[in-house]
């Protein structure tokens, strides 16, 4: 779980808009704000050294990102649905950092609370098989999707990104999520929606339990 720096000001904030497929900030642009997500999802994105857009991390409500633990942005953030977020500068998230280290010695986990996303996407493409990794993924993220009241999961994540995420293909992803419905562990409801149906064979094959090769 997160480690979120608060202040006195946060719950007074101004919230602001975004649509999807905005950039919040980019990387190697100097760091001079926080970004912290009350709603939606973002995603943070890297180009390699030769030019292939990989996506490194998503960020979901509670999240926040482009923390001033270096000069320069290290990733670009964009958003992926409609966000609402709050803007904290640089020296007002410093001075709640330190005030939080004195009272509650959250310094390290204040650190690493934004590269833990991106830690974990390193631990998931490691895993051999992309169903494999696919269910490592969903596992990672199904419990910070909203709900709707018939129980499904908001899942707008396009497979475009899924895929840059895995570093996979798209086609690949396609396939992983189709043998998904078709064993019976979830099923697709509708457009942006995922219903978890069997959490414990995700959890399996995730653990490379139940590999299988496309």
């Amino acid at each position: 779980m997160l480690c979120q720096v608060q202040h006195a000001a946060s719950s007074r904030a101004i919230v602001m808009p975004a649509s999807a497929g905005e950039v919040l900030f980019l990387e190697g642009d100097p760091c001079e704000r926080v970004i912290e997500l009350r709603r939606g999802i973002a995603r943070g994105v890297s180009i390699s050294a030769d030019g292939e857009r990989q996506v490194t991390a998503f960020f979901f409500p509670g999240d926040q990102i482009g923390l001033p633990i270096a000069e320069a942005y290290r990733f670009t953030a964009e958003a992926v649905t409609e966000l609402g977020y709050v803007c904290h500068s640089r020296q007002s998230w410093s001075e709640a950092l330190i005030r939080s280290c004195r009272e509650q010695g959250g310094l390290l986990s204040s650190i690493c609370a934004e590269q833990d996303p991106i830690f974990r996407r390193g631990i998931i493409i490691g895993r051999h098989g992309v169903l494999v990794r696919i269910c490592a993924f969903l596992r990672s993220i199904i419990d910070r999707l909203p709900v709707t009241p018939e129980g499904d999961l908001v899942f707008p994540l396009p497979q475009i990104d899924i895929a840059g995420y895995l570093a996979t293909a798209p086609e690949s992803v396609c396939r992983g999520f189709r043998q998904l419905r078709e064993s019976g562990i979830i099923a697709v409801p509708g457009r942006d929606r995922l219903t978890i149906l069997d959490r414990s064979a995700i959890v399996r094959i995730a653990s490379g339990a139940c590999q299988r090769s496309f």
